[in-house]
């Protein structure tokens, strides 16, 4: 009997509705034809002019999240830019600071790409205004200590500044101080001055050894260091601690649509390096930041799904070529493809209205998986023709049978891509919403667009001519002959395969496979971008990335900036309230204006002073030395051994040169101490320091509109990493838990993405099961099972949680399959355990792909971690088909040529879609392809050996049991003849 006549095919309203459906197609197929080329011309109209781009890496993210949202708060007052940064190194310092100059200069001059500029901080007016930026207590200090240089400023008695006299003072000081203060506070009154006889020696005896090392001999009348006050005074260069690299940091100006974002910008600022660099060959120039990495990557991304839908669409006609053995029959399937892909588009934009950087790959994902539906279908019409049906009675079986595989296979592999949908990471979320709708549109253009195609174009055409596909003889008679073998064989592989996915550490067991959180190891390898990211951390010791914190006040900012420093995850802070004064100009007004008011009247020029008498000078530092010598005090004893050793060269000098020398020290003495005046009455402008005092650059990225203040908090470690990162990531935020920045938003977005596959594939995982479950069981046992199954689940649920102990979503779902799967495997066994060899193929091609991945030192990573529901979906959609021709026969089972030929040509076609994608320079892309091409492999190899075998072997334990059951049933009935055969002679003889 032929095992596709209708006495071994179960009629069904689906079967019988694809057949009616099919009739109709076929009967006005020039109809359906026309109403599907208006309607694709349509979606490809609508597409062209109203689908919109998003390339920012937070379009991916729900702006509804709760760290996002304090992400979306800060870009409300800062603005979404990221710096682009122009790296420079060059010889010396200088040098870079020249380019940075250079550079600055001409990105000024396009105002219309660039937005503030920051290279170098000019101090502007501030250093008028340096004494604000003291304490009240500071200021009065250095009022004290000024005042005890009054007869010097206000009396004119330079002659004080002398050597000889200061060591006089010192002397008398030291003396006096002594004789009053006895016992353990002594210390504590001489230290001042012994301080001061430490800079004073030092001084002397620096400039001795070196006369361009002149050191001032006075102490600071106010606590602000030499080094703050030059740099209060000097341009300062955005370098590294070593100065071996400058940066420039600029805002690009974004365009709004397409998916230029800031490529105009980027181009532009590389031909300027490229101009800079001409005129400076000695200087090396690099482009990175955030926004030239996402541009980057979008760039290649685009250029790499482009080639790889090109590289798709030929490989696959090629493969239809090759498998079905002509053009006609492959033309057509790629016809009803570019149907079904340009409906999918159109209700992409009718939707969603927009794709993203990860929803664009959807396009090569459809070839991949949209072409099999057509193949399946392809596959069983050519066999029945060979079979010799006619036309029409071939495409109405064809519906009628494998459609319903078709229908269930296209099913599992939409809701498979929907469950994507429920997850909160809004990039999966899209692409499993297009990817469902683009599935089912493709499965609906095969049963409208490919009968219609084939019924005009096999139109008298006759059997003879019809190509004859691959049927794979050799599996067909191997699997048959020893299916046991093959079975237990395949599985071997299976538990080798599983075993090489973990491996015991002390800690326990642990997983091989590794999950990369990098997204740097995404990018195409030898990027500059990319490259000069890990180079500033390595050689620079920084990162450009960087935590943002948000003050309400430069008080709060400046507390802030103290507990950041003094986290160890931290390198350093960046915020502009330091730079403006802690105190309000009320507080430090009166004190400013007095140091003002008596540094009135300084000379212009340095007053002379008495010549110093070589003799003299040594008389009174002999005096001193021994008056020191007393001392235990450290520092004592460490300026007496030092004016020795001044004293001892000193003497080796001839009179000439003493002289000489003392000359030019007391003039620089006395310089040093009225430069000290001169700075200090510069720096007393009393009038409070506004916004316009500060550089703009600095500014317009601290301050915000509304008067907050940002603090910018930079990482220790190198943060792509994501042990570091989680450690930065905690650390910030037990200071600040609304912290957010780029750092913060891809640990979070990292996180979200490996849950939100994660959970897609458990919603898949149990939507596949149910719907299998529908298939199989006939419409009393399907409500019998599902139905109380969800009440029961629901009604625990909620008791559970109004007790305070909810469950998780996962977890009802797992009681609910459970019950359900329980409850009709007592109804009907043989279909809940065709349900679940159905489900062979991806849990257990899924567990070979992750042993291969193991063994071969592939990481999973957030881009190629979409394998998790797509080898779910094609998995069961290899299952399905496999099962329903198991399902359509009797007898030992021997799987269809056509079977076999879809399901090698549906996986090849995948393999081609997906494997088109490691051509690309982008490495996340490029992992993309190369993990779903093992894995489709993997279930190739479930379904067309281990799931055969096994249903094989079932089927010929079946045979087996019947034949016997039968045999049994023949002697019953001879016996029981026999015996009415004696007992009737018994009766007759009586």
């Amino acid at each position: 009997m032929d095992n596709l006549s209708p006495d071994n095919q179960e009629r069904s309203f689906l079967s019988e509705t694809l057949a009616a459906m099919t009739q109709f197609v076929v009967t006005h197929s020039k109809f359906c034809l026309a109403f599907a080329l208006i309607v694709s011309i349509g979606c490809v109209l609508l597409t062209v002019f109203r689908l919109e781009f998003k390339t920012d890496r937070a379009d991916l993210i729900d702006p509804t999240a709760a760290f996002h949202k304090k992400w979306i708060n800060y870009t409300e007052s800062f603005g979404s830019s990221s710096d682009l940064v122009c790296v420079v190194e060059a010889d010396s310092p200088e040098s870079i600071k020249y380019v940075l100059r250079t550079l600055g200069q001409r990105i000024e001059k396009h105002p219309e790409l660039f937005e503030n500029p920051l290279y170098q901080i000019n101090p502007g007016d501030l250093p008028s205004k340096g004494l604000q930026y003291l304490t009240p207590r500071q200021l009065q200090v250095g009022l004290n200590r000024l005042d005890e240089y009054g007869p010097i400023y206000r009396n004119g008695r330079w002659d004080l500044t002398q050597v000889d006299l200061l060591y006089d003072r010192l002397r008398y000081q030291i003396q006096s101080r002594s004789a009053s203060y006895r016992g353990e506070d002594t210390d504590q009154y001489l230290d001042p001055l012994f301080q001061h006889a430490a800079i004073l020696s030092s001084s002397m005896s620096r400039f001795l050894a070196d006369q361009n090392d002149f050191r001032s001999p006075w102490p600071s009348i106010v606590p602000v260091n030499e080094r703050m006050r030059e740099r209060s005074r000097e341009v300062i260069y955005l370098l590294n601690e070593s100065g071996t690299m400058g940066f420039l940091k600029v805002f690009p100006v974004h365009q709004e649509d397409g998916f230029d974002g800031a490529t105009k910008a980027i181009e532009k600022m590389r031909g300027i390096i490229g101009e800079v660099v001409a005129e400076n060959p000695e200087a090396k120039i690099s482009l990175t930041g955030i926004p030239v990495l996402e541009n980057d990557e979008m760039r290649k991304s685009k250029a790499d799904m482009i080639n790889a839908s090109i590289i798709s669409c030929f490989g696959v006609g090629l493969l239809l070529f090759i498998g079905f053995r002509g053009f006609r029959h492959p033309l057509l399937t790629m016809l009803m493809l570019a149907a079904g892909m340009s409906w999918a588009f159109g209700y992409t934009t009718l939707t969603i209205g927009h794709l993203n950087i990860l929803s664009v790959s959807f396009a090569v994902i459809l070839i991949g998986l949209g072409i099999d539906f057509g193949i399946h279908y392809l596959a069983r019409y050519v066999e029945l023709r060979h079979r010799g049906e006619d036309l029409e009675p071939a495409l109405l079986k064809t519906s009628r049978t494998v459609g319903t595989g078709i229908v269930t296979a296209a099913i599992t592999t939409a809701l498979a891509f929907y469950c994507a949908g429920l997850t909160p990471f809004l990039g999966i979320a899209e692409l499993g919403f297009i990817g469902g709708g683009g599935i089912l549109l493709c499965a609906l253009a095969t049963f409208v667009v490919l009968p219609a195609l084939i019924s005009r174009a096999d139109k008298g055409v006759e059997v003879k001519q019809m190509p004859t596909p691959f049927q794979g003889k050799w599996l067909q008679k191997m699997i048959v002959r020893f299916p046991r073998s093959v079975a237990i064989a395949s599985l071997a592989i299976v538990g080798f395969c599983a075993s090489q996915m973990v491996h015991k550490t002390e800690d326990g067991w642990s997983s091989k496979v590794v999950y990369d959180y990098n997204l740097l190891n995404l990018q195409a390898s030898g990027l500059e971008s990319v490259e000069i990211q890990k180079r500033i951390f390595n050689d620079a010791q920084n990162s450009l990335l960087f935590a943002v914190s948000v003050a309400d006040s430069p008080e709060e900012a400046r507390e802030l900036r103290k507990k950041f420093e003094a986290l160890p995850a931290v390198h350093h802070v960046d915020e502009l309230a330091s730079r403006v004064p802690a105190h309000s100009s009320e507080e430090t007004n009166l004190l400013v204006q007095s140091f003002r008011a008596q540094l009135t009247h300084l000379p212009s020029d340095v007053p002379q002073v008495n010549r110093l008498n070589p003799s003299t000078i040594g008389r009174k530092l002999e005096q001193f030395y021994v008056l020191l010598s007393r001392y235990n005090h450290p520092t004592a004893q460490a300026t007496a051994r030092m004016l020795d050793q001044f004293l001892n060269r000193f003497e080796s000098m001839t009179l000439t040169q003493q002289s000489r020398f003392l000359d030019e020290f007391q003039y620089r003495t006395t310089a040093s101490l009225l430069g000290q005046f001169q700075a200090l009455r510069g720096a007393s402008d009393s009038t409070p320091v506004r916004f316009s005092d500060l550089p703009r650059s600095l500014t317009s990225r601290f301050v915000s509109a509304e008067g907050k203040w940002l603090i910018q908090v930079y990482p220790r470690n190198h943060i792509w990493e994501i042990e570091p990162l989680e450690e930065f990531v905690k650390e910030v935020r037990s200071v600040d838990p609304n912290v957010t920045g780029t750092p913060l938003q891809n640990y979070e977005a990292a996180q979200q993405i490996k849950s939100s596959y994660k959970t897609a594939s458990i919603y898949a995982l149990a939507v596949i099961c149910i719907v299998l479950l529908i298939d199989y069981l006939s419409r009393s046992h399907a409500v019998l099972g599902l139905v109380p199954a969800i009440i029961l689940a629901v009604c625990t649920w909620f008791i559970l949680f109004n007790r305070g102990t909810p469950i998780s979503v996962e977890a009802a779902i797992g009681m609910f399959l459970v019950m359900s799967i329980g409850v009709s495997f007592v109804l009907d066994r043989s279909s809940v355990c065709h349900a679940l060899l159905t489900m062979l193929p991806p849990i257990v091609g899924g567990i070979v792909m992750f042993g291969i991945l193991a063994m071969t030192s592939i990481d999973l990573n957030p881009a190629n971690l979409i394998v998790l529901p797509l080898i779910l979906g094609i998995g069961v959609d290899d299952g399905v088909h496999v099962v329903h021709d198991f399902r359509m026969k009797k007898g030992p089972y021997k799987t269809s040529p056509s079977t076999i030929n879809a399901i090698v040509m549906t996986s090849l076609t995948s393999m081609i879609g997906f494997g088109s994608m490691m051509v690309a320079t982008h490495r996340g892309l490029y992992s993309v392809g190369l993990v779903l091409v093992i894995g489709v492999a993997c279930c190739l190899f479930v379904s067309l050996v281990t799931l055969p075998a096994l249903l094989t072997w079932i089927s010929n334990r079946q045979e087996a049991t019947d034949t016997v059951s039968m045999d049994d049933d023949e002697d019953s009935q001879r016996n029981r003849k026999k015996k009415r055969q004696n007992q009737e002679r018994m009766e007759a003889a009586a």
